[in-house]
């Protein structure tokens, strides 16, 4: 569950936080008193789209920070692992979003830094989030396939995923039969380009790094008199010396012999005679490299020459093949499989043929299973929305999943059209709200109200199958009210039985079923006008409540009504919370 968020800089709240409770928490206040500025950045902590006009005015950032509390944080923990992200001990975790004026974005999960895509895998396992722009996704025939999907499980998560594998196999076939056909078209002048490339590179014998000694190699060629003076000059003032000059060998054995002959005098000395000995050693040995050096040197024109042109190759080749020595033999190991390939292309098309069947049945084998599952997830689905749908006062509505699917029988004989890896069905929902009306899809026949208790319908069965522990509705109450608002506000507390519930609502009804309740105001201070949150006590709650009922003139009758109406939803939940015992 969230624990707390805390929000700074963000539209109207300088720095707010809200510590929620388990069970039903409620968001209420007047139209643009900043309700939906808690919702968006509870979104922006999840690893939403960001956008920085959230960002107050005149700051330079904004951030959210969201600590979960998780009894039960196995599954949550093995993601944070996967991430090298190491669990708190007390099983909390802390998401955190920042975003700056200058477009930098900054996601960190228990204090580490991680991407929005890593934040929006951890966060999708916490928080299921209902908004407007979910009732359009509901709306869209694009996405109900998805959403059937979910009612799968993991068994059909398991399913889908060898069946993406297999397709995908499938496709790699297909795309070698495409390119050996290709090569057929126009065989005989490709095998030709690609042996008179391949017979080029072989010619000029090139070899893994030879372009750096070559380099390396003319480098000294073109400074030979400048390496010839100074390798003797460094010789002949080593060993040699010059006009009445001692030579430094000499120079340095004297000055060893001097204070040897007074070591005894001073004991340091001995240390200094000593390293100046080791020196001498050394020097002599350099000497030595020195000589041979300069005595194998030679200024050879031809070689330069001979290096010239030999760079001058290689920079053809590379202009035709590839930046690198090594870039090009890739090439031509390349270039020597497809030509390969060619000379073999009838015996390799014969057997890629034989291969694609076997692939193809084996999609639509599992394509076929894959409709099976969405069959039984579908009736699921018509079974369980329509009994949510009853409970939400929609008692007569009709709900279908209509899947449309290939004759899979006769996809033995002939390749059919409209495989993809996700199967070859296409899924849309159907609904008729009212007795005699025909099915329809929802977006032709639903209104604002019945949109807002069809998702509701939808949360309250996907949030059994995902064990989310969290579940946030955005104005659910749409469209709603009367008798059918209680129904809502009725499903909401039983959702809040099992996992957190953070709901904002204009509805009376819904905010009397809440277990903790939160007013948001804006208020005007020395010119600027801010968003704060207060907690409200069972006092607070009644008169928030008769606002909602009759406005901001709060009689008597609104209060009495209100304070009903908080008795009524207590008894609701004991009543229920009886009913569960018992039936246990």
């Amino acid at each position: 569950m969230i624990r707390e968020i805390s929000i700074q800089n963000i539209a109207l709240i300088d720095d707010l936080t809200i510590s929620f409770d388990e069970g039903f928490n409620v968001l209420t206040g007047e139209t643009g008193a900043g309700k939906s500025i808690i919702i968006d950045s509870v979104n922006l902590a999840l690893g939403e789209r960001a956008d920085r006009e959230l960002i107050q005015t005149g700051k330079d950032f904004a951030r959210v920070e969201l600590l979960f509390s998780l009894p039960d944080a196995d599954r949550i923990n093995g993601i944070l692992e996967d991430f090298g992200i190491t669990p708190e001990e007390d099983g909390t975790l802390l998401l955190m979003r920042e975003l700056t004026s200058q477009g930098k974005n900054l996601c960190k999960v228990n204090g580490r830094s991680v991407t929005l895509s890593m934040l929006r895998e951890i966060s999708r396992h916490l928080v299921d989030v209902h908004g407007q722009h979910h009732h359009q996704s509901l709306l869209s025939p694009e996405s109900h396939i998805d959403i059937l999907d979910r009612f799968g499980g993991t068994e059909l998560a398991e399913l889908k995923s060898e069946l993406r594998h297999a397709y995908l196999s499938w496709q790699d076939i297909k795309k070698e039969i495409s390119k050996i056909l290709g090569w057929n078209k126009d065989g005989e002048r490709r095998r030709d380009i690609l042996k008179y490339q391949i017979d080029e590179i072989v010619k000029a014998s090139l070899k893994p790094g030879e372009e750096d000694t070559l380099r390396k190699e003319r480098t000294i060629l073109l400074n030979a008199e400048k390496i010839a003076t100074i390798v003797n000059d460094a010789y002949n003032a080593l060993y040699t010396g010059g006009r009445g000059t001692l030579p430094i060998l000499d120079g340095l054995a004297e000055v060893v012999s001097q204070l040897r002959s007074i070591q005894d005098i001073d004991q340091t000395l001995d240390d200094i005679a000593g390293r100046l000995e080791n020196l001498q050693y050394t020097m002599e040995d350099s000497i030595q490299d020195l000589r041979v050096y300069r005595d194998s040197f030679e200024y050879d024109p031809d070689r330069l020459e001979q290096i010239e042109s030999r760079l001058n190759e290689i920079l053809v080749l590379k202009r035709k093949y590839g930046s690198t020595i090594e870039d090009i033999l890739k090439l031509k190991a390349e270039m020597e499989a497809e030509l390969d390939a060619i000379d073999n292309s009838q015996e390799r098309l014969e057997a890629l043929y034989k291969e694609n069947d076997v692939h193809y049945k084996k999609v639509l084998r599992l394509c076929e299973k894959t409709t099976g599952m969405r069959k039984k997830c579908a009736a699921f689905l018509e079974k369980e929305l329509t009994k949510e749908l009853a409970y939400l006062n929609m008692n007569k509505t009709v709900f279908k999943v209509n899947i449309v699917s290939p004759d899979y029988n006769a996809g033995e004989d002939a390749e059919i059209t409209g495989v993809t890896e996700n199967g070859c069905d296409t899924v849309e929902f159907l609904i008729s709200p009212n007795p005699g009306e025909p099915l329809k899809p929802l977006s032709k026949i639903i209104s604002g109200g019945e949109m807002s208790r069809v998702m509701l319908a939808f949360k309250s069965i996907l949030g059994e199958l995902d064990e989310i522990p969290t579940m946030i509705f955005d104005e659910i109450d749409v469209g709603i009210s009367g008798r059918t608002a209680q129904k809502v506000a009725e499903k909401i507390g039983s959702i809040a039985r099992n996992r957190q519930v953070i709901c904002v609502t204009h509805l009376p009804q819904i905010a009397s079923m809440a277990d903790c309740h939160f007013v948001i105001e804006k208020t005007v201070t020395n010119g600027h006008t801010r968003t704060n949150v207060t907690k409200l006590n069972l006092a607070e709650r009644k008169y928030e409540i008769a606002r909602m009922i009759g406005g901001s003139n709060l009689t008597p009758i609104s209060l009495e009504h209100a304070g009903e109406l908080i008795e009524s939803a207590l008894q609701h939940k004991e009543s229920s919370m009886q009913n569960i015992s018992q039936s246990r």
